[in-house]
């Protein structure tokens, strides 16, 4: 399977209030002298090889000149099939999308949120729905047909009615794909330092189960726990850290993983810039992937994907002999419904999804990695 490359670009306006990620609020004039270090990197690197797919992320992409997305694709061998950029409502303009489709890029994902000014004004989102509408008819004007909307669920404060308006929204908007985020609180958020009013959780369970049954009603394919796609339209970039492919990491903060090792670099962006200048590439930390760090991703990243995985195919990839604890504790998920299981392949109900992780340490703490072995 052909490799992907994710590009890192930290700037935002504003932070908003949920996010934890490795962001900037910067001027402009800091723009473009990170993006000719990303160039940098990209050449030191060595890189040689023609990506699969192609994923800018942030931050808000968006926010720089789209000439400078063409630089950075320019700088990437060959023509990737799906090339992704992240953008929010109120940042795109006809020239931008212009040198986006010249460049390559061919899908973009919209940081939607919500369709509710109140819901926006709360996370601390600088654009209004309004500006989501608008941007939907320009990208689909300037031929873009391949546009995920994303949406948060359980925002302070938000409402069941508010909900369901959203789901409305995608309904009439139609785009090609969705990924739905239940909030949490994350540790470097702003929102980690005062919290605000949750919503309860059988509303957080209310809201997910609306998601699931009326993107069904409206043709989506349901085939990651946060992610719907029109028939043909699944992400393939992000099914490539689903399913343990390789793909290579640009720009600050930005992960890599070759199949057996992982690496990061440095979350600083004074540190990136100060790393670069000095001819080195920005590696922080990297791990070698363990038989049973190997055996945690399986089932986490198996059980993420809603149709499951065969545990036989793990089993013989790892060496597992699963013993007869393991099994005994998948009937006990079977029977408490979060689990279905054949005897080969083993995936979460609709009520584990929103327990996923709890799920999954189920079944590998401590009935799979710290039980003596033995052949079912």
């Amino acid at each position: 399977m052909r490799s992907g490359v994710y590009i890192h670009i930290p700037f935002c306006e504003q932070r908003c209030f949920y996010c934890a990620f490795t962001v900037a609020v910067a001027n402009e004039d800091r723009f473009e002298p990170y993006i000719e270090r990303v160039l940098r990197e990209i050449d030191m690197s060595g890189w040689s090889e023609t990506p699969e797919t192609v994923f800018l992320g942030g931050g808000t992409p968006s926010i720089v000149r789209g000439e400078s997305i063409a630089r950075l694709m320019n700088a990437i061998p060959g023509r990737a099939t799906e090339v992704s950029l992240e953008a929010n409502p109120g940042t795109l303009d006809a020239g931008k999308l212009q040198c986006y489709g010249e460049a390559g890029v061919n899908r973009i994902s919209l940081g939607a949120q919500s369709f509710d000014d109140s819901d926006l004004k709360a996370a601390g989102r600088l654009h209004h729905a309004s500006d989501v509408f608008r941007d939907f008819d320009l990208l689909r004007t300037h031929g873009f047909t391949n546009i995920n909307i994303d949406l948060i669920a359980g925002l302070p404060n938000q409402k069941i009615d508010v909900w369901e308006r959203n789901l409305e929204c995608i309904a009439r908007l139609r785009p090609e794909h969705v990924s739905i985020y239940m909030l949490e609180l994350e540790e470097r958020s702003p929102w980690s330092r005062k919290t605000p009013l949750m919503s309860a959780e059988e509303e957080f369970v209310r809201f997910y189960e609306l998601a699931c049954e009326r993107l069904e009603a409206s043709g989506y394919v349901h085939y990651e726990i946060s992610n719907w796609a029109q028939p043909g339209y699944k992400c393939r970039h992000n099914l490539k850290y689903w399913t343990g492919a390789p793909y290579r990491g640009f720009g600050v903060g930005a992960h890599s993983f070759d199949g057996n090792r992982r690496f990061w670099n440095t979350s600083s962006l004074t540190e990136y810039d100060r790393m670069i200048d000095s001819n080195m590439l920005p590696i922080a930390e990297s791990e070698t992937l363990d038989h049973d760090l190997r055996v945690e991703e399986a089932f986490m990243l198996g059980l993420r994907r809603i149709a499951g995985f065969d545990i036989r195919a793990v089993a013989n990839d790892l060496g597992i002999r699963y013993s007869a604890d393991w099994f005994a504790r998948v009937e006990d998920l079977q029977r408490g419904g979060l689990v279905s299981f054949d005897g080969t392949i083993l995936k979460l109900t609709p009520a584990g999804w929103l327990v996923a992780t709890s799920v999954t340490e189920e079944l590998i703490w401590p009935a799979l990695l710290s039980t003596s072995e033995a052949t079912p």
